[in-house]
């Protein structure tokens, strides 16, 4: 506590900016982590693994991890957990896990292209700037209202991703809109109680509360053979919980004790470009006009509230 006290607050802002671009290059890999267990599973003729036992995997095994890291010192620290804490850890878990990963695992199984699936989940930043007003009583400006208006038209552009309109890309358009704005909803709630545990012991509890909420959908959906399926690209499945999963979310969580929702929100920003540049390089993917001129317009969008326009007023004395 003394050390965080300790840091000042320019200090501060840096060690959160660098937190939350640390965490988001993280997450950038997490589209084509789950585009690499498909294929391995296509390859050695495995039953694919749905949307909801995904989700189950990855959250089951990263709550255990960072809850076996973290829950030791907080108890030598001499505190203990309430009923009032583990509520927040299920709330946090309802909204981040149960409801927003489920929706993005089913939603980036639809989408033809990893990066396009990316950029539409960055609208979890726009989304954020509505929340952040009740929940950490951020203030709205025009900046971040224009923001909204000219990102929602950038996201538009996805229904364009396989050349024409189709019903499967909207389909998805829409799974992951709830998803980005659960996962916003997720942001805000972080960043009004994480500095009252630490990031990996809220995201421990909370990706295992959530997991094992998930848990009788994936047993009522999952096909004959999906767990085996889980063993056969143990590979991809364990980079996408370890690294995709686990480090992306102490360091994206661990930002905000430092910088606002808002401001944690808008390095999504950096999101679509890594994503993008990842799965042309990696995956030999392309992008059409639509998809690109989608991905500088959400960009621009994010970038809006962050420009300086005439004259700074003098700073209040």
């Amino acid at each position: 506590m003394e050390a965080e006290k300790a840091v000042s607050p320019s200090n501060g802002k840096f060690i959160g900016l660098l937190l939350s671009v640390l965490g988001i290059a993280v997450f950038s890999t997490i589209e084509l982590n789950c585009k690499w267990l498909a294929r391995t599973l296509t390859a050695a003729g495995a039953t694919p693994i749905d949307g909801f036992s995904l989700c189950f995997q990855r959250f089951f095994w990263t709550g255990l991890i960072l809850i076996g890291m973290f829950y030791p010192a907080y108890r030598r620290s001499g505190r203990c957990l309430t009923a009032r804490d583990l509520g927040v850890f299920l709330l946090n878990g309802v909204v981040c896990v149960t409801i927003s990963i489920s929706l993005y695992q089913f939603a980036v199984s639809i989408f033809e292209n990893a990066s396009s699936a990316a950029v539409v989940f960055s609208s979890n930043a726009l989304f954020t700037i509505i929340f952040a007003r009740f929940i950490n009583q951020e203030p709205w400006t025009f900046r971040k209202w224009l923001a909204i208006v000219i990102g929602m038209a950038g996201i538009c552009c996805f229904v364009f991703e396989k050349g024409t309109p189709t019903l499967s890309t909207l389909g998805a358009i829409l799974l992951m809109w709830g998803a980005a704005m659960a996962f916003a909803c997720s942001v805000c709630i972080t960043r009004r109680v994480v500095s009252n545990y630490g990031p990996g012991l809220l995201m421990g509890f909370s990706s295992l509360f959530g997991s094992i909420l998930v848990l009788p959908l994936a047993l009522w959906y999952a096909k004959p053979g999906v767990w085996h399926s889980c063993v056969t690209g143990w590979l991809p499945l364990t980079t996408l919980i370890v690294a995709g999963t686990a480090l992306g979310y102490c360091l994206y969580y661990g930002s905000m004790k430092y910088i606002s929702a808002y401001l944690a929100s808008m390095t999504f920003m950096l999101k679509p470009p890594l994503a993008c540049l990842l799965a042309v390089c990696l995956a030999g993917e392309t992008m059409n006009r639509w998809t690109i001129a989608g991905t500088v317009i959400i960009v621009c969008s994010l970038l809006i509230t962050n420009i300086s326009f005439g004259r700074k007023k003098p700073a209040a004395q």
